[in-house]
C-alpha cells in the first residue's frame, strides 16, 4: 500500500530535505513538526529578520480540512511572530474557466473566513492575486526568463502515483487552464507570488506548501536563478490528510475524498467519529492527521492525543467527539460567510 509516511520519507531522503528541528517564536519544534514534515534551506528559523513565509489556496469550493489546516497554521505562525503571506489564488480558477464574478465572490468569502480563523489581514498579507497589481508587474518582468525547463520532472513516489490513479479512476481531471496563454500566465503569476517579496526587500521567502506540491520549490528556485533578482527561496512541506474511503488525499476536485466545511454538521460528526478500520497507527489515522494540521492544539496536547489514538480507548472516542465539535464550529463560521 502506498503510504503517506513513505512519501514523507522520500522528501527527507530522496529530495534532500531535513526534519523540522526548529520552532517559531514561542512555538517549539515539537509543535511545528506536527504541521510540517520536512524543511529545505532553513537556517536559523522562520522568525529570522528578512524572512517571509508564504502559502495560499486555490479556490473552487468550500474549504476542506486540509485548507482549514493551512489557515489555522498561518494564524498560529503569525501569532508567534512569523511574517506571513497568505494568497487567495483567485486568478488560478479564473484561468481554469470559472467566471470572474464567481471567483471574486468566493475570494471574499475566503477572506472573511480567514480573518475569523485568526489571520490578521494587514500584518498577514492576506490578499488575492487580482488585487496584487505589483505582483502582476513582477510576473511581466519575469516572463522573459520563464520556460518549461524550470519544471524538472521528479520521479513520482508510490503515493503520488496513487493520487494520479485516483483522479483517473474518478474520471475527473485536476482543473487546468482553458488555453495555452492562460496556462502560461497562471504559472508565471504563481511563481511571481514567490519571487515578488524578494524584489520588495526580503532576503528569503519560505514556501509553506503541502507535501503534494514538492515540485514548486525547485521550479521557483530555478526561475529565480535565471533572473537578476537576489535572495533565497526555502521551503517547509506541510503534512497531508488522507482522503475518505480509498482516496489517498483530501482534494477539492477529487469526488468523495474530503470532509469540507459546506457539509451538514451531522455528516461532519459521522465522518470524524466513525471507526477507522485501517488506522492501527496514529500516522495512518485521518482524524489524528486532521487534529495535527487543522486545530489549535499545542504540542503537548497533540502528544496526549497521539497516545489516546494508539490506545483506541474511550478517551480517544471522547477526543474525536470534541474535535468534531471544533470542526462543526468552523463549518458554521464558513457557512455564515455566504
Amino acid at each position: 500500500m502506498a503510504r503517506l509516511t513513505d512519501h514523507y520519507e522520500q522528501l527527507r531522503s530522496g529530495d534532500g530535505c531535513a526534519r523540522v528541528a526548529f520552532g517559531a517564536g514561542d512555538r517549539p519544534a515539537s509543535w511545528l513538526a506536527r504541521k510540517f514534515v520536512a524543511a529545505d534551506g532553513i537556517a536559523g528559523g522562520l522568525t529570522d529578520e528578512g524572512t517571509l513565509v508564504t502559502t495560499g489556496v486555490g479556490m473552487t469550493g468550500p474549504p476542506h480540512l486540509g485548507t482549514l489546516g493551512q489557515l489555522l497554521t498561518v494564524a498560529q505562525l503569525q501569532q508567534a511572530g512569523v511574517d506571513v503571506q497568505f494568497v487567495l489564488a483567485d486568478l488560478e480558477p479564473y484561468h481554469g474557466g470559472h467566471s470572474l464574478a464567481d471567483v471574486r465572490r468566493l475570494a471574499e468569502r475566503f477572506r472573511a473566513f480567514a480573518q475569523d480563523c485568526g489571520i490578521d489581514s494587514e500584518a498577514g498579507r492576506l490578499r488575492t492575486q487580482e488585487e496584487a497589481r505589483g505582483v502582476m508587474h513582477t510576473a511581466q518582468l519575469l516572463a522573459p526568463y520563464y520556460d518549461g525547463r524550470h519544471w524538472n520532472e521528479l520521479e513520482p513516489t508510490a503515493w503520488e502515483t496513487r493520487v494520479r490513479e485516483a483522479y483517473e479512476h474518478s474520471g475527473v481531471e485536476p482543473s487546468g487552464a482553458t488555453s495555452e496563454a492562460a496556462a502560461t500566465h497562471s504559472v508565471v503569476l504563481h511563481l511571481a507570488d514567490f519571487v515578488h517579496p524578494l524584489r520588495e526587500g526580503y532576503d528569503r521567502v519560505v514556501l509553506a506548501l503541502g507535501a503534494d506540491e514538492r515540485e514548486l520549490l525547485p521550479a521557483a528556485r530555478s526561475l529565480l536563478a535565471a533572473t537578476p533578482v537576489t535572495g533565497a527561496i526555502a521551503g517547509v512541506h506541510a503534512r497531508m490528510i488522507t482522503g475518505l474511503g480509498e482516496t489517498p488525499k483530501m482534494g477539492r476536485s477529487l469526488p468523495g475524498s474530503a470532509i469540507h466545511l459546506g457539509m451538514d454538521e451531522s455528516r461532519i460528526r459521522t465522518r470524524l467519529t466513525e471507526p477507522e478500520t485501517d488506522a492501527d497507527e496514529p500516522s495512518e489515522s485521518l482524524v489524528f492527521q486532521a487534529m495535527c494540521l487543522a486545530s489549535t492544539y499545542d504540542g503537548d496536547q497533540l502528544a496526549e492525543l497521539e497516545r489516546a489514538c494508539r490506545e483506541n480507548t474511550k478517551r480517544w472516542e471522547r477526543a474525536r467527539a470534541r474535535y468534531a465539535d471544533f470542526v462543526c464550529d468552523r463549518a458554521r463560521a464558513w457557512q455564515a460567510t455566504a
